[in-house]
């Protein structure tokens, strides 16, 4: 029964993130070939990764009390119909208040899953969240290079009746799962003691400053680097296939950053993924194939996973154990919710005045700075150890491959 289980688990995690690549890495191509401006892009990017500073909380706790299933059911079946019907909104004020709707519902899903997969490894001591989670990033990177070369000789349009399909299915499968008779309450409930201690202590307060900022100069990096890909010359196929290889290149680094982190410190890996993320922008600077830029987009998993593994353990060690669940979601909230939303809408801004290779230049001038920033709040005074974390990296992660 537990493998059972285990397995629909496996398969929800693929066929969701599987419906999610269908269409959001193509989604900002499809406004820009619709005739939306940078600046319009960037705004309606922002509001939906705005959405999850609320939306994941609020669900969260409605998950607690009704079941995690029953409100996964509900929201799959409410982002199912919005997917379906996204094409037909073409007002741009219009659809700002419809991605508002819909990343409401879509935000939640994938904390909803982990929920899920968490109530079901206390009752399936021989699975790990690890095993579970990686069909995620199959399902992530199988889907952008399907619909990558399926898009060669379609129009972008047709990516959200493939997710409403995905989707679909997901749900159905999501029907079969019976959750463990023991309440999980895996959402954090935050108390107004809680936020007067972290919004009281210096330390939090700078460090969450820090991650702001970090999350709108890191911004390129995310999904809005199909502007990039787009600006160099990349085609759709190519696109998909660097948003492939991102995702794959992130699973050795999530089983190795652990490693990392107890040998170097949480601090040093942190300051090693920003380094990472700066090196990789600058090189995009410079770098007009678009075949070799896809190429680079191996780095994703050195300084993505390693950055949330590192700052996950920081912010743990800066808050009593009883309020871990909090410090996770002012991470989210602050450097997700806040940073990166904010670097969004910059960047659909700026990409109307500069080419998206000038964008890259400057967000990596920009992360040098905050790196300094962030040498001087940890106090670390030889930047060469990050180096080394970088090349140990690279190396083992070489052996794994």
């Amino acid at each position: 029964m537990s493998h059972i289980k285990s397995s629909i688990l496996g398969s929800l995690f693929f066929l969701f993130y599987l419906g999610v690549s269908a269409w959001l890495p193509f989604y900002n191509i499809y406004l820009l070939d619709r005739g939306f401006s940078g600046s319009q892009v960037g705004i309606i990017s922002g509001v939906y990764q705005a959405t999850l500073f609320f939306a994941v909380p609020v669900w969260g706790v409605l998950a607690d009390r009704f079941g995690a299933k029953r409100v996964l059911l509900l929201l799959m079946f409410m982002v199912t119909i919005l997917i379906f019907f996204l094409r037909l909104v073409s007002l741009y004020y219009l659809l700002i208040v419809y991605m508002l709707l819909l990343a409401s519902a879509q935000h939640p899903l994938g904390a909803l899953l982990d929920s899920l997969a968490i109530g079901h490894l206390r009752q399936a001591s021989s699975t790990t969240f690890s095993q579970l989670r990686v069909w995620g990033s199959l399902g992530w990177a199988a889907g952008t290079v399907l619909m990558g070369h399926y898009l060669v000789t379609h129009k972008t349009a047709v990516i959200f009746p493939i997710a409403t399909v995905l989707y679909t299915v997901t749900w159905l499968v999501a029907w079969f799962y019976q959750e463990p008779g023991e309440k999980i309450l895996s959402y954090p409930k935050i108390s107004l003691r809680q936020l007067r201690y972290a919004f009281g202590n210096s330390r939090i307060v700078w460090f969450l400053i820090l991650l702001v900022f970090y999350g709108i100069v890191v911004a390129p990096l995310y999904i809005f680097i199909n502007l990039y890909y787009r600006d160099i010359g990349a085609s759709n196929q190519l696109i998909g296939l660097a948003f492939a290889i991102q995702a794959l290149s992130e699973v050795p680094f999530y089983y190795l950053a652990n490693r990392l982190v107890r040998r170097f410190g949480p601090a040093k890996v942190l300051l090693a993924a920003m380094i990472a993320a700066m090196l990789r922008m600058l090189v995009y600077a410079f770098i007009s194939d678009p075949k070799a830029a896809v190429a680079i987009g191996v780095a994703q998993g050195l300084h993505f996973s390693l950055f949330w593994v590192a700052v996950v353990e920081i912010m743990h060690n800066l808050v009593p154990p009883q309020w871990r669940s909090t410090a996770q979601a002012l991470l989210w909230a602050f450097h997700l919710g806040g940073g990166v939303t904010i670097g969004n809408i910059a960047i659909g801004h700026l990409s109307d005045l500069f080419p998206m290779r000038l964008v890259m230049l400057m967000a990596s001038a920009c992360t040098l700075l905050l790196l300094a920033g962030m040498i001087r709040y940890f106090k670390i005074k030889i930047p060469l150890t990050m180096i080394k974390i970088l090349l140990y990296s690279a190396a083992i992660c070489r052996v794994k491959w």
